[in-house]
């Protein structure tokens, strides 16, 4: 057996064990804050003007960026 693999194995698999929490929470973090963006975003259409269909809103933040 070439038991240099099987080390080599067992210790990126520990390595990855002690490492992967802290990219799970920058992941989390990451979704977050783009879950926080899209509900003000969708908040900001919403306000523009309520007669209005909500792609013309949408159409309308992007042209003018302008709030009635």
């Amino acid at each position: 057996m070439n038991w240099e693999i099987i080390w080599t194995a067992v210790g990126l698999g520990i390595a990855g064990i002690f490492i992967l929490p802290f990219y799970m929470a920058l992941y989390i973090a990451i979704e977050k804050a783009r879950s926080k963006i899209n509900l003000e975003f969708l908040a900001t259409a919403n306000q523009i003007d309520k007669t209005m269909e909500f792609d013309d809103a949408v159409e309308r933040l992007f042209d003018g960026g302008e709030q009635v």
